[in-house]
C-alpha cells in the first residue's frame, strides 16, 4: 500500500489474553491473496505479550500498525480504539483467536463491487462463518441456508428480516466506514457488546448486501476460554446491553414494528446465558433470574403475548419471574441425562491424608533421573530440605546410590500416589491417577517445541490428563503460545526459564575444563556436539576426521549428562531439534543443518541460531574456515537468544520451588539477557 493511499478494507484486531492463537490470527490475514488492507491490532494492555507479538508482525509489514492502550478497557473500547485509527474504505473485525480462510478479502470486495449501484455501495456486507473446535470439527451457522436463500440483491433489515435472526456478531460483516462515522456508531463497554452495535448497525443500513461464503473461522475453546465465556458479575452486564438496543429502538419511531422482535432475542439470549453453568454458577442462578425478570418488566411492549412453544414458555417464566418452575424443569432435565460412568482408580489407594511435604518427581516417562524435574529435585533439597522428593522410575539402574525411589506400579508407589501433595514431571501421569483436592502437578516438559506436536486420537482422554495440570513451566514466550494452544486446559503458566538450563549460566570455566578433563579433552580440542536429526550427513568419526587433527566429536546418545555435553562443547552441529534452544544460552557458535522438516512450527533456517549448512560441504567448509564463529553468525546468534533464551538466566529452578513448593510469589526477577555471564568456550579462551 503506498503512503498516502487509502486502503480497501481496514481490518481491527483486538488484543487481550489471546497470544496463543494471535500469530494464526495475523498470518491468516497478511496471507490473503488480496493485499489492498492495513491491520490495526489493539493491545489491550495484555500482560501476556499480546502487545510484542503485534510489534513483530508490524516491524516485518508495513500494513499493521499497532495501538497499546495503557490499561485494559474490554473487547468494545479496544474495538473504539482500533476503529479511531482507520483509513480503509471499508472496517472489518476480527477477534485475535479467529481467522480468515484463503480468499475471503478478496470475495468481500468482488461482493462490494458486484452490489455497488447507482445509490452507492452497500453500508454492510454480511458473510459466513463456521464455528471450529478445539478437537478439529468444524461446525456451520445455525443459518447458513439464509444467505443463499435470500441474499440476493441489496436490501434493509426490514425487508429481510432474517439476517436479524443470526448471533448478534461485529465479526461476520464489513462496514463502510464513512455509513459507520456519520452516524457516530462506537462500542458500548462490558461484556455483550456485541448486540447494541448489531441491532444499530443493521437497522440503520440502508443498503445491505450478502457474501455466500465462509469467511470466519470462529474458535471454540475447550476450556471456554474465550472473551466472553467467562463467569461472574460481569454476566450481568447483559441487562445493561439489551436496555441499549431498546432503547436505541424506542428512540425512533419508525423502528416501532422491531420492538417484539427485540424483544424476544433479547429474552431468548437472556436465557441461553443463564443455561449455562460457565457463565452463571448455579448458586447465583436465582438472583439473575430475577434481575431477568425486571429487564423484561422494564421492556414487554404493550400488548405482548408469549407463544404456545417451550421457548415461548421459558419467556412466560421470565415475564412471570417464576423462579420456582423454572429451576422444578432445570433439575427434570438434569435428572433425566444419564452420567457417565466415572473411570476407576484400579489399585491406588485413596485413604488418608496428603503428606504436604512430599513430593514425586519422573522424567522421561519414568526412564531417566535428568531433565527439568532433577534440577528442581536438586534446588528443592537446597531450598526446602523439609520436603521429602521421591524418583518415580521403570528401572531402579538409572537412579544414583542414595536418591530415594519407587517402581512404578508397585504397591509402594500406588501408596505413595495417594499422599502425595506434589508430581513434578516433563510428561504426562498416568490415565489412571485419579488426582485428589489438594494435590498440584507441575508439567516441566522437555525442551522448547520445533517439531508440531500431535495429540494422540484419544485426544479428549487426554486432555483430562492435562487438565491435572496446576502449572506449565515455560522458557520463552514463543512456548507459552505453543502449550497454550496445544493443551487447552487451566493450568497458570510459569515463564520462569527452564531448571536444566540454569548449569549452562551458573558454571565457571574451571568447571567445563574440569568436564572436558573427564572426557578426555583440553583446551586445545575443538569440542563439537553433533546431534543431526537425519542419517544424511556424516557420522561422528567421520566428520571428526573431516575437519582435523584438533577437532572432537560428541553426539547426545553418549552416556553423560546432556548439559554436561553441552558445557564441554565449543560449537554445536545440530538438524532441527529442540538442543539448539538450550544450547544458545552459552553464547557459543552454532551451525544449523537445514534439513527441511514440513512438521515444524516454524522454520528455524529463516530465523538460524549461526550459519545455516544446506549440504555436507557446506558444514564442513564453516567448521574449517571458522565462519561458524563469525561475528555474521554471532549476529544471528544474539537475536535467536533473544527471542528464545528469555527466562534461562540460572535461577529458573530457585523460582519454581518459591513458587511452587513454598507458595511465594514474589520470585527472583529474570536477570536481562545482557546482564547474563554464561561459561566461555574453553577452546576459544585458549586460542584468543
Amino acid at each position: 500500500m503506498a503512503l498516502g493511499t487509502v486502503p480497501r478494507f481496514s481490518i481491527v484486531v483486538p488484543c487481550h489474553a489471546s497470544r496463543a492463537w494471535l500469530r494464526p490470527c495475523l498470518d491468516s490475514v497478511l496471507g490473503q491473496s488480496f493485499t489492498d488492507f492495513e491491520v490495526i491490532g489493539v493491545d489491550d494492555a495484555d500482560p501476556e505479550g499480546s502487545g510484542r507479538i503485534l510489534d513483530e508482525y508490524a516491524a516485518a509489514d508495513p500494513r499493521v500498525r499497532v495501538v497499546h492502550l495503557d490499561e485494559n478497557v474490554g473487547l468494545g473500547l479496544a474495538r473504539n480504539a482500533g476503529l479511531k485509527q482507520c483509513c480503509g474504505e471499508y472496517v472489518l473485525f476480527l477477534d485475535a483467536d479467529d481467522i480468515y480462510l484463503p480468499g475471503s478479502l478478496e470475495a468481500i470486495g468482488a461482493r462490494i463491487d458486484s452490489a455497488t449501484t447507482h445509490r452507492g455501495r452497500p453500508d454492510i456486507v454480511m458473510f459466513d462463518y463456521e464455528r471450529i473446535f478445539w478437537d478439529g470439527r468444524v461446525l456451520g451457522s445455525q443459518r447458513h441456508d439464509a444467505f443463499a436463500r435470500e441474499g440476493a440483491g441489496v436490501f434493509t433489515a426490514a425487508e429481510r428480516p432474517i439476517f436479524l435472526t443470526f448471533l448478534e456478531l461485529v465479526w461476520n460483516k464489513a462496514y463502510r466506514r464513512e455509513f459507520l462515522t456519520r452516524h457516530g456508531f462506537a462500542f458500548t463497554s462490558g461484556f455483550y457488546e456485541d448486540a447494541p452495535w448489531t441491532y444499530s448497525t443493521m437497522l440503520t443500513a440502508e443498503r445491505i448486501a450478502t457474501l455466500d461464503r465462509v469467511v470466519v473461522h470462529y474458535r471454540q475453546h475447550r476450556t471456554g476460554g474465550n472473551i466472553h465465556a467467562t463467569s461472574g458479575r460481569r454476566q450481568w452486564d447483559i441487562f445493561d446491553q439489551y436496555d441499549r438496543v431498546h432503547a436505541f429502538i424506542q428512540s425512533d419511531p419508525e423502528l416501532a414494528g422491531w420492538r417484539r422482535f427485540a424483544f424476544d432475542r433479547s429474552l431468548d439470549h437472556i436465557l441461553a446465558v443463564l443455561a449455562k453453568p460457565e457463565r452463571i454458577d448455579p448458586d447465583d442462578r436465582a438472583e439473575f433470574f430475577h434481575a431477568a425478570h425486571a429487564f423484561a418488566k422494564r421492556w414487554k411492549p404493550d400488548g405482548y403475548s408469549t407463544d404456545r412453544t417451550a421457548r415461548g414458555f421459558k419467556r412466560w417464566l421470565l415475564i412471570h419471574d417464576d423462579y420456582a418452575t423454572y429451576s422444578t424443569l432445570k433439575l427434570s432435565a438434569r435428572m433425566l441425562q444419564v452420567p457417565r460412568p466415572r473411570k476407576t482408580v484400579g489399585k491406588l489407594l485413596r485413604r488418608g491424608k496428603l503428606d504436604p511435604k512430599l513430593v514425586l518427581y519422573a522424567a522421561g516417562d519414568f526412564t531417566q533421573y535428568g531433565g527439568n524435574p532433577r534440577a528442581i529435585f536438586e534446588k528443592a533439597a537446597e531450598l526446602a530440605p523439609e520436603l521429602r522428593g521421591v524418583w518415580v522410575v521403570d528401572d531402579a539402574g538409572v537412579i544414583p546410590e542414595g536418591v530415594e525411589h519407587v517402581i512404578t506400579h508397585s504397591a509402594a508407589y500406588e501408596k505413595l500416589l495417594a499422599k502425595a501433595t506434589y508430581f513434578v514431571s516433563d510428561a504426562n501421569w498416568p490415565t489412571d491417577l485419579d488426582k485428589r483436592e489438594g494435590q498440584l502437578h507441575l508439567q516441566t516438559h522437555d525442551g522448547t517445541p520445533l517439531r508440531t506436536v500431535t495429540l494422540p486420537d484419544n485426544k479428549e482422554e487426554y486432555l483430562h490428563q492435562v487438565d491435572r495440570w496446576d502449572f506449565d513451566l515455560s522458557s520463552n514466550r514463543y512456548s507459552s503460545e505453543i502449550w497454550e494452544r496445544t493443551f487447552p486446559s487451566y493450568f497458570e503458566v510459569l515463564e520462569y526459564g527452564y531448571p536444566r538450563n540454569d548449569c549452562l549460566l551458573t558454571a565457571t570455566l574451571d568447571e567445563v575444563r574440569g568436564i572436558r578433563a573427564r572426557l578426555g579433552y583440553d583446551d586445545s580440542h575443538l569440542v563439537v556436539l553433533y546431534a543431526p536429526t537425519s542419517d544424511d550427513w556424516f557420522d561422528a568419526a567421520e566428520l571428526a576426521a573431516a575437519i582435523g587433527d584438533h577437532a572432537r566429536v560428541l553426539t547426545t546418545d553418549r552416556q553423560e549428562r546432556r548439559e554436561d555435553l553441552m558445557l564441554a562443547a565449543d560449537v554445536l552441529v545440530a538438524g532441527y531439534s529442540s538442543i539448539a534452544f538450550d544450547y544458545a544460552n552459552l553464547d557459543r557458535p552454532i551451525v544449523l543443518l537445514a534439513e527441511g522438516h514440513a512438521d515444524t512450527y516454524f522454520d528455524i533456517a529463516e530465523f538460524p541460531p549461526g550459519v545455516v549448512a544446506r549440504s555436507a560441504d557446506e558444514l564442513l567448509a564453516a567448521l574449517r574456515n571458522g565462519a561458524f564463529a563469525a561475528p555474521e553468525a554471532a549476529k544471528h546468534r544474539q537475536l535467536f537468544r533473544e527471542r528464545f533464551c528469555e527466562f534461562d538466566d540460572g535461577h529458573a529452578a530457585e523460582r519454581v520451588v518459591r513458587r511452587v513448593f513454598l507458595g511465594e510469589t514474589d520470585v527472583p526477577a529474570i536477570t536481562p539477557l545482557a546482564d547474563r555471564s554464561p561459561p566461555p568456550s574453553a577452546y576459544f579462551v585458549h586460542n584468543g
